[in-house]
Order: C-alpha cells, then structure tokens, then sequence
C-alpha cells in the first residue's frame, strides 16, 4: 500500500521575461508516487499512430444490446459534410430484438434505431463533450488524447410504439346509440325562440309531419282557451261593476227617503222617529247581509269554473 502524502502543487509559469508561458504539461505523480511503465505493449487499430489514418466513432448502447445483435445489424454511412449532420438527426439502421419482461413473464418485440447525434439536440447531448483517450505505443502504452477526436456520434435509441387509434373509433362508430328514456308524464311547456317560424322551403314528411300537426293544432287548442278565460274575466268583472252601482244607488236613495221622513216628522215625535230609524237600520243590515251572500255565492261559482277548467 503507498504512503499517505499531501499532493504539491508545484507551479510551472516562471516569473521571468516570458512570464504567463507554460512551460511543461506533462503528468507528475504526487509525492511518495511513481508512474508504472508497462514492460510489454501490443500495437492496435486504436494505436495513436493508426487514428490518424482513420475515424472513430462513438456508439453509444443501451443496456440489454449485446454485440452479438449489433453484428447482425447493417447500416449506411452518414453524411460526410459535418454541417449537415450537425443541423439534423439521421437514421442510419434499424435492429429488433426480442425481450422477455421478467413481471410478466411475456415477450415482445422492441425495434432501435441507430441516429446520429445533432450539436443542437438534447438526446445523447453529453456524448458531445466526451474526449476520447487512445494508447501511444511509443511511451509503452501510455493514453494520449486522440489527435482527430470523435468523426461521429451515434446512439441507438429504442423507437416508441406507439398505439393506433383506428381500432377504437371504428368500434365507436359501430356502437348503436341507445334511445334516452323521457320521465313519465313530462310535458313540453317551454317554448324556445323561432320554434313556431316557418322556415322556406322545408317539407316535413312522415312523423315529423306528424308531430308538426299535432303539435300546430295543441298550440290553437291552448290559445282558444286562452282567449275564453280572458272573456269570461271580463264578464265577471262588468257584472260586478254593475251590481256595485245598482247598490249604491239604492243605498242614496234609501238615505233620502230617510231623510224626507225625519223632515216631515214633529219634534214632538222624537222617540217614534228614532224607532223607525233602528227598524230602518236593521232592514238596511239584511240588506247588506243578503248583497254580501250573493257575491260570495258568484265568486264560489267562477272559481268553480276556472279549478274545472286546470
């Protein structure tokens, strides 16, 4: 195990004429470290020296894709022209594979699309800043930075499914409309504006004739009646005017009789006059009792008649 140590920062711009200068970059280990230098290293295509001559790509993989099923998968090249590539996404492969979920125990189909990476999309963005490391065979294996970077990002992305609506509205559409139940005894009374105008050049046929006759010969039916009601009031209320008048001039003219009466009269006579006029009040008393009975008798009638009619 190597010793604990607190790493120095040691500053390599020196103080001089060329001061801001850096003069050396390469790696130091901190103190009480040393670099391990491979004793044997293997050439590969990733070599620093092969990268030059040729392109790397970064593919990135969702989990579940092995390279078995990558193998099996062709694709096109993508365009060579880096602003093109840079301004939209292109499909350049399709894979299907086929998955069991482990919850329910069933499998289906899932299809991935192999898409480049646009610098202006948020999918896969972060493979942008990746930078790629890459063995130099002449420091012994030593990882340098890639000269050339990245040509090309790729991601394979699961395409969604997604379910068409076709099945669910011809199953809609072939759905039967059920009749609405109307409540028992329900009356139309509201009548809404234009219901009674004729519109030109409609011809009502079978039982929306029908219905239009009926319902034209309801609404004379309802105005006649209407109309009785309102002349029957009529007759009521001048029958009541008379009959108010003929009383009050039978009340003026009893009032002059009574008054003739008591002129002629002695003085003398007080005590037999004043007879006569409680005799005379209690006649007028009847009177009255036997007016109020007949209008009382009329007013049962017409209400009678109206409670009939309802």
């Amino acid at each position: 195990m190597s010793p604990k140590s607190r790493e120095t920062v040691h500053s390599d711009i020196e103080s001089s004429d060329d001061e801001g200068v850096i003069k050396n970059l390469d790696y130091k280990p901190p103190k009480g470290f040393t670099v391990h230098r491979a004793k044997k290293h293997t050439t590969s295509v990733f070599d620093v020296d092969e990268t030059v001559q040729h392109e790397l790509w970064l593919i990135r993989v969702p989990e579940g894709v092995s390279n078995e099923d990558l193998a099996s998968m062709s694709i096109t090249l993508p365009p060579t022209t880096p602003s093109k590539e840079s301004d939209e996404s292109f499909t350049l492969g399709t894979l299907k594979k086929k998955e069991t979920s482990s919850s329910t125990n069933t499998s289906s189909t899932t299809k991935y699309q192999l898409r480049t990476v646009p610098t202006d999309s948020g999918f896969a963005g972060e493979m942008l800043a990746l930078q790629p490391l890459v063995p130099d065979s002449s420091k012994g294996g030593r990882l340098v930075q890639a000269p050339l970077g990245i040509r090309h990002h790729l991601a394979l992305v699961a395409q969604p499914t997604i379910p068409s609506g076709e099945p669910l509205a011809d199953e809609i559409l072939s759905r039967p409309i059920p009749k609405r139940e109307q409540p028992e005894g329900l009356k139309m009374r509201f009548k809404f504006s234009g219901m009674e105008t004729q519109v030109p050049g409609v011809k009502l046929s079978g039982s929306g004739k029908k219905f239009a006759e009926q319902w034209a010969k309801t609404l004379e039916k309802r105005q006649r009646e209407q109309e009785e009601d309102l002349i029957r009031a009529q007759q009521a209320e001048a029958e009541e005017a008379v009959e108010d008048e003929d009383q009050v001039e039978a009340e003026a003219e009893e009032d002059v009789v009574a008054t003739e009466e008591a002129q002629e009269a002695p003085e003398t006579s007080s005590a037999p006059a004043k007879k006569r006029k409680n005799e005379q009040a209690e006649v007028d008393g009847e009177d009255e009792k036997k007016v109020k009975k007949e209008k009382k008798s009329k007013k049962e009638k017409r209400d009678k008649e109206k409670k009939d009619k309802h």
